[in-house]
């Protein structure tokens, strides 16, 4: 695209060439020549650079996110030479071909084109875009079969992700089709609007139009390379930040919280068995249905557990809430149904337990203020009660042994559950009640699990250090940093997410420059025209308008047009690129997420571009002699 704009500026020396008896071959010559120097030279300067390249790749966490690392170690091979070697010689070959086209016209040939756009470019006279329409429908038909593209994950994915590199691509097949297409519909759209427009008053903003609508060509490649720019950023961002998210999300949803410990508690001797409980938590609300030192011991008690401030004196830990795990028999009527029980200490959870949104129908404070209304209320998965054919309100008998003997221990259905933490739907129904009431019913507490909310910078030894020195019986059983951290740090994601930092840095320095190129080409290629315009009567003002009304348009239409792509695009397919992992790979759901942040940093360079070129045209506006211009009859 670059070349092209080149091209351009020195078309009318080809075109003198060419009149003047150099054939098409010679100017080709000319353009192999120069072609290779630079390349000799980029190759030279590549190989430095790729080293550096290389390293910020390794140091890449997600897309446009980077932490140095020390372990990173960069070497040079001879793929690596043979890949620049590859890339020089097709990047001679695309530069090539722009000259190819242009070496063929002569100067009344070339002056015709010039004023007016005659001939469409080549991948519109052969419908490249609606080709590659078709070529990434075929895609997405396969990405509808198979469901899901499985890149990178923790564990192993269902299905190679690289048998088939079309699904990979396919993404950006849409958005290199759907750019092109929308670069066959700008001059149309301005056409329209510049007939709306001659209505008004304003010879500017009609000139801009007119201009924009009969010379397509002059535009073509600085827009596509602008919505290809945002569209695929907007994409990878999007991709990096939904990918990220719902890494966090499984972690955590597995987890529970940020750490999960069992308190095993101590023993008063009066049990022969522990019966079915497995869980843990931290101690709960206020106090309340806690025991203290053995001193205190309540009469008939099994285990003794320390209060829940106790697990706050741990360095680091902000949070901390007990949480039973049960298995039970859930009867409803006459159906019976095995299921899992947790019970919680409902003031404690919503700011220890991992929650999001879409986990139930209400919110998280709404669902504890239930189980507050009624210490027998029970939150329900919503496949048990349509299955049961239950409701909020209903009558439920759940049969636990938890201690000694089997207790059935009646609950009223208070609120309904699609997932909660570390409950997946796959296993079967599961409920959520309070824990007082669940110890109440079977007489008296037992073992539970204890999570933790700490610090980002708390690690398991010092959690277990603490436990240590506090003298609390509680096993650390699961941490979910360390599980995201190795995800994050997969050789394969960090590739991914590298190539993609680093390809989107390289387009928009690229698509900088190239706008910088085309604003200085643009006022050359136009000199006697923007001469003879100033010249019949247009103030220096109006020249400004004019020349801003072109450059806004052709950002505008591009950072529009990238942006609607590359959301658009989002919507449709990263829900095809969710990592099917483990035993529940469907859990939590799959939640798209758009960069917004990062989009709306995107628009900020593009508004500091915009500023450059304008900056830049009005330096050669200011500079420009009507004299000149006319006097000389050529642009130069």
């Amino acid at each position: 695209m670059i070349t092209g704009m080149v091209v351009q500026r020195q078309q009318n020396e080809i075109a003198v060439f060419h009149s003047r008896g150099a054939s098409r071959t010679e100017v080709m010559g000319i353009y192999l020549l120069e072609g290779l120097g630079l390349g000799v030279l980029s190759l030279v300067l590549g190989v430095l650079l790729g080293r550096y390249t290389a390293l910020l790749m390794g140091w890449t966490r997600s897309f446009l996110q980077f932490a140095p690392r020390s372990d990173v170690a960069i070497k040079l091979s001879p793929e690596s030479l043979q890949g620049g070697l590859l890339v020089v010689t097709l990047t001679l070959v695309a530069s090539l071909l722009p000259a190819f086209g242009a070496a063929g016209m002569t100067i009344v040939s070339y002056k015709r084109e010039r004023a007016r756009s005659i001939h469409k470019p080549l991948w519109q006279r052969l419908y490249l875009d609606f080709i590659l329409l078709g070529i990434a429908y075929l895609g997405y038909r396969q990405l509808r079969d198979r469901g899901t593209i499985s890149i990178v994950g923790r564990g192993n994915t269902v299905g190679d992700p690289f048998s088939s590199p079309l699904l990979i691509l396919t993404p950006a097949l849409w958005l290199l089709a759907l750019a092109l297409l929308s670069i066959r519909l700008f001059p149309v759209l301005m056409g329209g609007v510049g007939n709306i427009v001659a209505r008004w008053r304003g010879v500017s903003s009609l000139l801009a139009l007119r201009y924009l609508t009969r010379t397509p060509r002059a535009y073509t490649s600085p827009v596509l390379l602008l919505v290809l720019t945002l569209s695929l950023a907007t994409f990878t961002a999007s991709m990096a930040k939904t990918l990220d998210s719902h890494l966090n999300d499984q972690v955590l949803y597995d987890v529970g919280a940020q750490m999960r410990l069992t308190d095993l508690g101590e023993s008063t001797g009066e049990n022969e068995s522990t019966g079915g409980a497995t869980g843990g938590g931290a101690p709960g609300e206020g106090g309340e249905g806690q025991q203290g030192a053995a001193a205190e011991e309540p009469e008939g008690a099994k285990y003794l557990f320390l209060p829940v401030t106790e697990y706050l004196k741990i360095p680091g830990v902000t949070g901390a809430t007990r949480v039973s795990r049960s298995e039970a028999n859930a009867v409803a009527g006459r159906n019976s149904e095995a299921g899992t029980v947790l019970g919680l200490d409902r003031m404690d959870f919503a700011e220890v337990g991992a929650w999001r949104g879409d986990y139930a129908p209400a919110s998280l404070g709404s669902l504890m203020n239930a189980l507050a209304l009624r210490e027998d209320g029970l939150l329900a998965s919503r496949a048990f009660l349509e299955k049961n054919n239950l409701d909020v309100g209903a009558k439920v008998t759940l049969q636990m042994r938890d201690l000694e003997a089997a207790k059935n221990v009646s609950f009223v259905i208070s609120g309904v559950l699609d997932y909660f933490p570390t409950l997946y739907p796959e296993d079967g129904p599961f409920f959520v009640a309070n824990l007082d009431y669940i110890f109440s019913a079977q007489g008296g507490e037992f073992p539970y699990e204890v999570w933790l909310n700490t610090r980002p910078s708390t690690s398991r030894q010092q959690v277990e250090l603490g436990i240590t020195k506090l003298d609390l019986r509680s096993i650390v059983s699961d941490v979910s940093l360390p599980q995201i951290i190795i995800a994050q740090d997969r050789p394969e994601r960090q590739g991914l997410y590298g190539l993609l930092s680093v390809g989107f840095l390289a387009s928009a320095m690229l698509t900088g420059l190239g706008f910088l190129f085309y604003s200085v080409v643009s006022f050359q290629r136009r000199y006697i025209e923007l001469g003879m315009l100033r010249a019949i009567g247009l103030s220096t003002r109006q020249m400004a308008v004019l020349l801003i009304w072109e450059q806004a348009l052709i950002i505008g239409m591009g950072i529009f047009a990238g942006t609607v792509l590359g959301v658009g695009v989002s919507r449709f397919f990263i829900p095809f690129l969710q990592v099917r992992t483990g035993a529940h790979p469907q859990t939590p759901p799959f939640q798209v997420l758009l960069a917004w942040d990062q989009i709306r940093l995107i628009y900020l360079i593009f508004a500091v571009l915009l500023g450059l070129a304008l900056l830049a045209v009005a330096v050669l506006l200011l500079r420009l002699q009507i004299f000149r211009a006319v006097k000389l009859g050529e642009a130069t």
